[in-house]
């Protein structure tokens, strides 16, 4: 067993974690024994270690005890330090955004394991993005999950924070949520306060401790704009039944000035998303349930950009979604169901709360890297941030998915044009962007690094490397913009659909196959969006 007792000066410490030794319980205890933190952590004082820092709201100038009761040394503290901020700190972060593992044009956390966009809500202008953060480990593990958070002004450079929202104790972790701007005080808390809802999700237990099961679905807020929450006396406001896992709850206003929560839960062991409305955010009513969706559901209505008819949309954290109604707390669904992205990586995504643009609505998702032990102290990442617009085409209606504007602003020079013919291949700049023009009548190939998609002109069918097809609504030439990044590349194609794929090779190459076809276009070169942090 091993304690230390140590005053903060600014609320930091820094932790030398080997994530691949032994896990262990690390306690954080004020001067009056309370709780406030318990983290499993990798050994500490053993090589090799990286640095992980841990920011503790409102403790500044305080004492904390530091305790683990495993059988470790009674030094197992002792190369633990106070104060400062990683930039604070270069001599511990030395080359933080630097490294070679990392995207380049793609947020990712400094240190710590990334999932999940949560909590995604516009406030004075910028965009906030919480996120499903480890800030102690470079895996999920299932214990420490908190609220990460960054903050960005373009939608394309993110300046992080310190984590939001922790977990008091490793019994329950901070799952998936969402957050939104109370513009009418609905909570009584004040106008522009930020109310944030969560589930406290049952933890992976170890060492012989038990788990008290899924709390519910929680509800805090924030008076400093977001970057600090404080919780509601009722705890929680949506109960879980038997203690099952329901999560990630979707907050949205509704237009007669009521609240309302989407749910994952399940309905005769059938996945579904139940919805729930409340008029003072402290009691909260079941309405109703839409079968067959799993994880992270999200909610919002957009008009249509060629009548303007109002119309919801509703998906899960497979991306798949509906287009339809929203009355009286029901969804009804028109049509068919289609993916916000045609790729093998994307999962989790969420839109922007409170934006006021209202012709479209901003989206991130968890790119889902297939090597979940990470080499590096930090793991994942997001996909640049898209704006959806709704369409009522000939075949229905469709959301299209494309790259904010601002994403230009990284583009080195103005760019060199390229040709490619069939059969041929071109090495893509990391990070980089293509724009190309696909001409020739006959069924095309394209594919960077393998992944990518087949193409049909005649019946205008995409089929892609992940398995999903679609058909194209416009009979525009054929155009697509590809992105490349360190552990990524993204196809846009005819500013209608996206397609997102996990590819951690250094070098990407594009490969064109078919007969007679043609392509060109521009290729940039892209400045990475570290450069003013590094």
């Amino acid at each position: 067993m091993a304690k230390r007792t140590i005053t903060l000066t600014d609320g930091y410490l820094h932790f030398p974690v080997c994530t691949v030794k032994d896990l262990r319980y690390v306690e954080i205890l004020d001067a009056e024994e309370n709780m406030l933190g318990e983290f499993h952590v990798g050994a500490l004082n053993e090589e090799p270690y990286s640095w992980y820092p841990l920011k503790l709201h409102g403790m500044e100038g305080k004492k904390v005890e530091l305790v683990c009761r495993a059988d470790v040394p009674e030094d197992y503290f002792d190369r633990v330090l106070v104060g400062g901020s990683i930039e604070e700190r270069p001599e511990l972060y030395p080359d933080i955004y630097k490294e070679p593992e990392r995207q380049k044009i793609h947020f990712s956390s400094r240190r710590g394991w990334l999932n999940d966009p949560n909590g995604l809500v516009f406030v004075d202008g910028k965009f906030h993005m919480c996120y499903q953060h480890n800030p102690l480990g470079n895996r999920h593990g299932g214990v420490n999950i908190s609220w990460g958070l960054a903050v960005s002004e373009d939608g394309v450079h993110f300046r992080e924070y310190p984590d939001a929202i922790k977990p008091s104790d490793s019994k329950t972790h901070i799952a998936s949520g969402s957050a939104i701007v109370d513009e009418d005080d609905i909570s009584g808390m004040g106008k522009g306060t930020i109310l944030a809802a969560y589930t406290a999700l049952a933890s992976w237990m170890h060492e012989g401790r038990q788990g008290i099961g899924t709390r519910g679905q929680m509800l805090v807020y924030s008076t400093d704009g977001g970057f600090t929450f404080n919780a509601f006396p009722e705890d929680p406001i949506i109960l879980t039944k038997d203690r099952l896992p329901w999560r990630d709850p979707k907050i949205l206003r509704t237009d007669d000035g009521s609240l309302c929560i989407a749910v994952f839960e399940t309905y005769e062991e059938k996945n579904c998303v139940s919805f729930y409305s409340s008029k003072d955010c402290r009691n909260w009513k079941f309405e109703s349930r839409t079968m067959d969706l799993y994880e992270c559901p999200d909610l919002f209505r957009l008009p249509a950009a060629e009548t303007g008819e109002s119309m919801w949309i509703l998906y899960g954290a497979n991306g798949k979604y509906r287009v339809g109604t929203f009355e009286d707390y029901r969804f009804t669904q028109i049509g068919e169901s289609f993916y916000l992205d045609y790729g093998s990586a994307t999962y989790a995504g969420q839109t922007w709360n409170s934006h006021p643009d209202t012709q479209g609505r901003y989206h991130i998702a968890w790119i889902g890297s297939e090597d979940k032990v990470s080499p590096v102290p930090f793991s994942q990442s997001m996909t640049l941030v898209c704006r959806f617009t709704l369409h009522k085409t000939a075949d229905g209606y469709r959301l299209f998915r494309s790259p904010i504007p601002a994403v230009t602003s990284l583009r080195i020079g103005a760019g060199e044009a390229v040709r490619l013919d069939a059969a041929g291949e071109l090495a893509l700049p990391v990070p980089g962007e293509l724009m190309l023009t696909i001409q020739g009548d006959a069924p095309v190939r394209m594919t960077v690094n393998g992944h990518g998609f087949a193409y049909d002109p005649a019946a205008k069918h995409l089929t892609f490397t992940s398995g999903k097809e679609y058909t194209l609504t416009s009979d525009e030439p054929f155009t697509v913009r590809i992105i490349t990044d360190t552990r990524s590349v993204e196809f846009f194609i005819c500013d209608e659909i996206s397609a997102t794929y996990f590819t951690p090779d250094a070098e990407k190459t594009l490969r064109l196959e078919g007969d007679g076809v043609q392509a060109q276009g521009t290729l940039w070169n892209l400045r990475s969006i570290w450069e003013e942090n590094a």
